[in-house]
């Protein structure tokens, strides 16, 4: 009888010692998984960039010969574009990575179905990184480009052709250890 008892002292510690072990193998495959779904394959990686129209917004004023972004004058270099959104919380997060990345390539930036006056609030919130900013008010253009949802980063070749897509907000690890190592490779 004590025998017995014994080992139903001990299956409480028992379970309690296979759901840890159990809930961290699902923690470790949760960490895994999360890292290679913000750098999901994308459909379009190795096609060129859809040619569909971006509308342009005008947040200052430059010279502007077109209402529309015109990416042919980004051929024969590496560029970025940025699909934000004044209200995505992690695209306030991502903001400065943006800005840094801006000083190594020329970002273009998309409002995902934002208003005109967010997006102004948000830049001056946040900095304004892009060359240019293009709104998606719709979110065709976005479906156009195979966006999940916002912040979405696509990395383009000197060709004009889509070579890596980041989903989620890019955060500093991500610069370092995705970005730069593929910028150096190119």
């Amino acid at each position: 009888m004590k025998h017995k008892f014994k080992i139903l002292n001990a299956l409480p510690l028992v379970v309690f010692f296979f759901i840890v072990l159990f809930s961290s193998v699902v923690l470790y495959k949760l960490k895994i998984n999360n890292r290679s779904e913000r750098s999901i394959a994308s459909q379009l990686i190795g096609k060129n960039i859809p040619k569909i129209l971006i509308p342009r917004e005008n947040y200052i004023k430059r010279n502007i010969n077109s209402d529309n972004i015109d990416f042919k004058k980004y051929h024969n270099q590496i560029f970025v574009v940025n699909f934000f959104a004044s209200w995505c919380a992690p695209c306030k997060i991502e903001a400065p990575i943006i800005d840094e990345l801006s000083k190594i390539l020329p970002v273009i930036g998309i409002a995902y179905k934002d208003k005109f006056l967010d997006t102004k609030n948000f830049l001056n919130d946040f900095g304004n990184p892009y060359k240019e900013i293009g709104i998606d008010r719709s979110g065709k253009i976005a479906i156009e480009w195979g966006v999940y949802g916002v912040p979405e980063t696509f990395l383009i070749n000197k060709k004009g052709e889509i070579i890596y897509r980041h989903a989620g907000p890019i955060l500093y690890s991500d610069f370092k250890d995705e970005f730069l190592p593929i910028l150096k490779k190119k």
